[in-house]
């Protein structure tokens, strides 16, 4: 048995108690060969604004036959398509002025026409709820029931559990059953402060000693910082407690790749400029989060990372609101494509977006649109999909049920769901024989979404 398996299946079995106190050291832990990226779009995106696009002509009614209107408020236009993706143009009521317009619909076209080739967009997923928890969860993990790790903590724990960092979180569904620590991250200045917590800062000089070094209290803060983790460490009685303690003490100590890591994002904050991918001031928080995922992966310190962006949840003024946050995600995930390729790890990395559910085919009396079962995910490969689409939902934005092969309509095929999705998911990234796969198992049957 590997070693890398063998760690696997002590994680997932809770057999850590009878290691070492301490979990190998950040630079002594295997590099991970590949990378997951989930990202979030909080709060209830609308696909039939993305990547689902219904048009003027298609109106949904309801089952006492009435007329409630037309899923989108703008016509399809064949000009948006890559592949067999299709993607929504833009209408005139995000905005009247003209330049927010352009920049929206630039933002739409740049990113499908650039990543198209890479994209797979899954459509006509039945969620099974209008509900923000349960929707987060079941799409991030396959499961409505709580206690199924996400998407992302189950990868880093089948691939890279004794990574310090194994899993970086920015929010959304990020539960993992205590497989792997849970690392927060978001910017260079936490970073920055966890790497050298005694580093020089301006105005500020040293905060333990002073600068020309007369009075240094530093060292013995640090071997009381020691001295008082290694305390926690021996009172912790539970096994994966104290698997998540010693990562997290690892990650802690002046000889992680902590260091390294504040050396990456340097790096790449020099050389991926956020202005030029693509506007200036837009979805600076993604791209953000963007910067120390790519330099946590480049570092060796983590294997998976959740990213996330709020302002979905468009109850009013849909298209007003819906659009431009839309395009700032697509600019967000450009951002992160370029600092991967600058890294040299996008050939490593799938990312994978999605949200809580979808909205309603129809907009309410406040042209809002309200909370709706049917969604989308999309996934971005490392090499090329050709623009492929898997799944489709009815003209008035229902589920159907589809052929597991083709993932075409199909009067005795499944519905697909998102366990279906999350089952396939494992498959492509190398996690569906994990020891985990036993413990939190989806038990659908096999759509062929990446085959």
């Amino acid at each position: 048995m590997k070693r890398r398996h063998f760690l696997q299946l002590m994680a997932a079995t809770g057999m850590t108690a009878q290691m070492p106190l301490w979990t190998p050291k950040a630079h002594a832990a295997p590099a991970p060969d590949q990378f997951l990226v989930v990202v979030n779009a909080s709060g209830g995106w609308d696909p039939t604004s993305l990547c689902d696009p219904k048009g003027l002509n298609s109106a949904y009614e309801d089952q006492s036959d009435r007329h409630l209107g037309s899923t989108n408020s703008v016509e399809l236009d064949p000009a948006k398509a890559f592949g067999n993706i299709r993607w929504s143009a833009i209408p005139s009521y995000v905005s009247n002025d003209e330049t927010v317009l352009l920049r929206v619909e630039n933002q739409f076209d740049q990113f499908f026409n650039t990543y198209g080739n890479r994209l797979t967009v899954i459509n006509g997923i039945d969620t099974g709820t209008n509900n923000h928890d349960t929707g987060n969860r079941v799409i991030w993990s396959g499961k409505e029931e709580i206690g199924y790790p996400s998407l992302a903590a189950y990868f880093a724990a089948a691939t890279s559990p004794t990574l310090p960092m194994a899993f970086i979180s920015n929010g959304g569904y990020d539960f993992t059953d205590s497989l792997v620590a849970r690392a927060r991250a978001s910017n260079a200045n936490f970073i920055n402060e966890l790497a050298d917590p005694n580093r020089y800062s301006g105005d500020r000089g040293f905060l333990f000693r002073t600068s020309d070094r007369s009075v240094d209290q530093y060292s013995a803060i640090v071997a009381a910082q020691n001295a008082r983790l290694q305390r926690q460490l021996q009172q912790e009685g539970l096994p994966l407690r104290r698997q998540q303690l010693s990562q997290l003490f690892s990650v802690r100590s002046e000889d992680s790749n902590l260091g390294l890591l504040s050396v990456s994002l340097a790096d790449i904050k020099a050389n991926v400029s956020r202005d030029s991918h693509w506007n200036p001031n837009r979805s600076n928080s993604l791209k953000s989060q963007a910067e120390v995922v790519t330099a946590a992966f480049q570092s060796g310190l983590a294997a998976a990372a959740n990213l996330n962006i709020g302002g979905f949840d468009t109850h009013g003024n849909h298209d007003a609101s819906a659009y431009p946050q839309l395009g700032d995600l697509l600019e967000g995930l450009h951002f992160l494509q370029a600092a991967l390729q600058y890294a040299g790890i996008a050939n490593r990395t799938t990312v994978v977006v999605g949200s809580d559910f979808g909205r309603t085919p129809y907009y309410n009396s406040g042209n809002g649109k309200d909370h709706w079962p049917v969604t989308s995910m999309m996934v971005l490969h490392p090499h090329s999909t050709g623009g492929k689409v898997f799944g489709a939902s009815t003209s008035d934005y229902r589920a159907q049920t589809l052929n597991r092969s083709t993932g075409l309509p199909d009067a005795s095929g499944d519905t697909l769901t998102p366990a279906h999705v999350n089952q396939a998911l494992r498959r492509l990234l190398g996690v569906d024989q994990s020891p985990l796969n036993g413990n939190y198992p989806l038990r659908v049957n096999d759509f062929d979404i990446f085959a």
